[in-house]
């Protein structure tokens, strides 16, 4: 009777042992393939980024004949780009090494689309209002950078003329140190409205107050 019970409960260990291998087995295949799409995808976004920068450059050419046209593909690749993008750092840690580089492309993308609606702007009396929206990924500044950054996503939403382009304040950017030089940008978050900066964090109240008088 003894030998019995002995022989089942071996078998039942056995059952879990068997049990628990074959989950541990099928996790890091399940894992190993999540990583291969994921790392799939930052490489599509990557291409995708970089044949925008060309795509913008023909744009423009296209566009010197008629200035006050806004650069229409280029809005909809950096809305679509900018998703992809926000999700991806949202499956890695934010100091990814591979998310890291894959913003700067799309951080000169946002450069690029700026100048030209700030040309437009400037030449066709548009009411675009163009927020430049410096934050970090650093433990003392994300908080409020995060917090900050639903506020503007919340105008973006809000009002139609209203486009936000965001930086992390932390990429090796030649001309994205150029911007903060220009701005004098030292505090996390940082929102540059119509050449003036709001440095630290600022509620929703107050920016709308400014977006209207502008």
């Amino acid at each position: 009777m003894i030998k019995e019970k002995r022989k089942v409960n071996k078998m039942k260990f056995l059952a879990a042992f068997s049990l628990s291998c074959l989950i541990f087995i099928s996790g890091i295949l399940i894992g190993s393939q999540l990583t291969k799409m994921k790392v799939s995808d930052i490489l599509s976004i990557e291409k995708e980024s970089r044949i925008q920068l060309e795509n913008l450059q023909l744009e423009e050419y296209f566009l010197e004949e008629e200035i006050c046209q806004s650069p229409k593909l280029l809005t909809e690749s950096l809305d679509e780009l900018g998703t992809k993008l926000g999700y991806l750092e949202s499956q890695y840690s934010k100091d990814d090494s591979r998310i890291i580089d894959l913003k700067k492309p799309y951080s000169l993308l946002e450069i690029r689309h700026y100048l030209a609606m700030k040309r437009r702007a400037e030449r066709c009396n548009s009411n675009d209002s163009l927020i430049l929206f410096f934050y970090s990924n650093d433990p003392e500044y994300i908080d409020e950078s995060e917090q900050q950054g639903f506020i503007l996503d919340y105008l973006k939403k809000k009002y139609d003329n209203v486009r936000v382009y965001s930086f992390d304040g932390n990429l090796e950017l030649g001309i994205l140190n150029l911007l903060k030089e220009k701005y004098n940008i030292s505090i996390y978050p940082s929102t540059v409205i119509e050449g003036r900066v709001y440095a630290g964090l600022h509620d929703k109240t107050e920016f709308e107050e400014v977006i209207k008088n502008n």
